[in-house]
């Protein structure tokens, strides 16, 4: 990432002059990095006080990422002095609580270590060539003084020639000033060695920082074509939300994915993610996604997230809406950006579909039902996430399409989502009646307004119900169709294109062939294969990982076969059905000529002209 192994500074731990807060009531915190080889950074706060003591918390979990993080376990060593210098007693009150005696004295002075290992756009990450911030694991907060002003001064190394940061400078070296708390955590700060590619758009002003040294990244490339995902997500708001520099901070290290914020985003990504073309198409999409979120999540959201509760969780039916349609609009703006070919875009949106339809959960939780319980499903996945639960993300998506599409059928395409969103932002964005946030039925009432009340009726049944989007209705009134076995269906006859399969979910493990999901409603689940079981022979022949594909490829869906599997140290075996594997991919396809009509509505939806044969 920066420059790993570059000279380490060991240093001394240095326990900052007290500063006074200033007349405002802000809060002045101060971090360095004296053990950034052993991934701590070192905060030192000033807290004005007023009463006998000073409560102080760490979140437990941060904006945009529903999981419990419980970044107070990375707290060490939270020590505190009074305005004359001398110890107050720090008493520990909750897992993420601390209560500091402050009579007689004016404001208090907190030292404290975090420890920065964990590898996330959600979290912090501290290293000898660098570092990322992001708020909520690194800051404690007093609720009394949550809304007071904040000021972050960083102390960094000679060999961290870099800092880049959403938060405005406040005048003072290195010092910035974030209007309250909750724009603090919204602010990360990325300290190291970087490249920054600074543009503009339409007089706003944006960069994309990444890492320097990446000889695999085209710097300029990226640049030129986030620029033209800005343009088009612009053109379809029409409206410019920022009052400072928008960043885009990019890290090629950690798992691929990315957090939004007011004036930026966090993305991770792999060093090689611009070496093939569907690689680097999943990065567009990854940024298309998070920027689109500067509307829709950053400055409209659930009424329930418009003042957060670190403490705890914080439960809405809506984020199908906030990230599910995001998911929806991130590709198709790519291609109305002219970052796709239609087929690529058709290829994506198959892709979607797939993914949603070979998941049994889908029939187990609504969109409502998945978004309520993020909490304990999204982020926490386990070897039966894909029987007990949805992704908001991909079935938010598909209902997006769908629902785009009966607007558009049931306006006689004048109207269409994005009209809905557009009357959303106005209606609940910030400059709008509902100052940033929308209520439980606001998405279903604009429906209603644009489209009318069957159409509603139509939306909250795909929000509430567990019944599948009807997909293929809605490909036909475009002249398109959903082919869910292309490599069947283009096989001679008689050929062998795809393995059979048991709906299971292989891993490899030392050579060794684990099952790490049983799908349901397949053969495998039926005949009472586990997660965790290890396959070693197929009809008493041996399997490994390696010539796995080629063994199962054998044999034809209907016969029966006898599999030896051991679970826990113990030899079983199982009868099991062979199917037709469950489909790598799924394709749409249009009408070898399509009808005026449907050209028209495809070029409306799409968003350009498009030429056929």
């Amino acid at each position: 990432m920066w420059l790993r192994g570059a000279a380490i500074s060991l240093g001394l731990w240095v326990f900052s002059l007290a500063v006074p807060a200033d007349e405002t009531g802000a809060v002045r915190h101060e971090v360095s990095f004296p053990q950034r080889h052993n991934q701590y950074a070192h905060v030192s706060a000033v807290w004005p006080v007023v009463g006998d003591y000073l409560e102080l918390s760490m979140p437990s979990w941060t904006p945009g990422s529903y999981l419990i993080r419980d970044f107070a376990a990375n707290v060490e060593s939270l020590q505190a002095r009074d305005a004359d210098g001398k110890p107050r007693e720090v008493r520990k009150i909750a897992k993420n609580r601390w209560r500091i005696e402050a009579a007689g004295t004016a404001r208090l002075t907190t030292d404290y270590t975090v420890w920065a290992g964990e590898l996330n756009v959600a979290t912090s990450w501290v290293e000898a060539g660098g570092a990322l911030l992001n708020g909520a694991s690194i800051f404690l907060y007093s609720e009394a003084l949550r809304r007071q002003p904040q000021e972050v001064t960083l102390q960094l190394p000679p060999e961290w020639p870099a800092l880049h940061t959403t938060l405005p400078e406040s005048g003072a070296p290195r010092t910035y000033r974030a209007a309250d708390y909750d724009e603090l955590v919204d602010s990360p700060i990325v300290m190291g060695t970087l490249d920054r590619q600074a543009f503009r758009v339409a007089g706003q002003s944006y960069a994309l920082v990444v890492p320097a040294g990446n000889p695999l990244w085209d710097a300029e490339r990226a640049r030129d074509d986030v620029q033209k995902i800005i343009e088009a997500q612009q053109a379809f708001w029409g409206v410019n939300p920022f009052d400072r520099e928008y960043l885009f901070f990019n890290f090629f290290m950690g798992p691929f994915g990315g957090l939004e914020h007011d004036q930026g985003t966090v993305m991770m990504c792999n060093p090689w993610q611009m070496t093939e073309r569907q690689e680097y198409i999943k990065w567009l999409g990854l940024v298309s996604h998070e920027f689109f979120h500067a509307w829709n999540v950053r400055r409209m959201r659930p009424a329930v997230l418009a003042d957060y509760d670190y403490d705890r969780e914080m439960y809405t039916r809506e984020l199908w809406l906030a990230e599910g349609l995001s998911s929806y609009y991130d590709d198709l703006l790519l291609f109305r950006a002219g970052l796709l070919g239609v087929g690529e875009y058709l290829e994506l949106l198959a892709q979607e579909i797939r993914n949603y339809e070979v998941m049994p959960g889908r029939q187990v939780r609504s969109a409502e039902h998945a978004s309520f319980d993020t909490w304990i499903k999204q982020y926490q996945p386990d070897e039966n996430s894909v029987n007990s639960t949805v992704s908001y993300y991909r079935k938010g998506a598909v209902i997006g399409f769908v629902t785009d599409t009966e607007i558009r059928r049931a306006t006689a395409n004048r109207a269409s989502l994005d009209t809905v969103m557009r009357g959303m932002y106005e209606r609940y964005g910030p400059g709008g009646p509902g100052q940033g946030a929308y209520p439980p039925g606001a998405f279903e009432q604009q429906v209603e307004a644009i489209a009318g009340a069957k159409v509603r009726a139509f939306v909250e049944d795909l929000l509430q119900r567990t019944d599948d989007p009807d997909v293929d209705e809605a490909l036909e009134w475009y002249g398109l169709s959903l082919d869910r076995a292309p490599a069947r269906a283009g096989a001679p006859a008689g050929a062998t294109v795809e393995p059979g399969g048991f709906g299971i979910v292989w891993g490899a493990d030392d050579g060794r062939l684990i099952a790490e999901q049983v799908v349901l409603g397949h053969s495998g689940a039926q005949a009472g294969m586990l997660p965790g079981d290890e396959l070693l022979a197929i009809d008493g022949f041996r399997v490994t990982a390696a010539d796995y594909a080629a063994r199962i490829r054998r044999l034809s869906p209907g016969q029966r076969v006898a599999l030896t599997l051991a679970r826990h140290e113990r030899l079983l075996t199982l009868e099991v059905g062979v199917q037709e594997a469950i489909p790598e991919s799924y394709a749409v396809v249009s009408r070898k000529k399509l009808r005026r009509a449907e050209q028209k509505r495809l070029e409306t939806w799409l968003g350009q002209q498009l030429k056929f044969e």
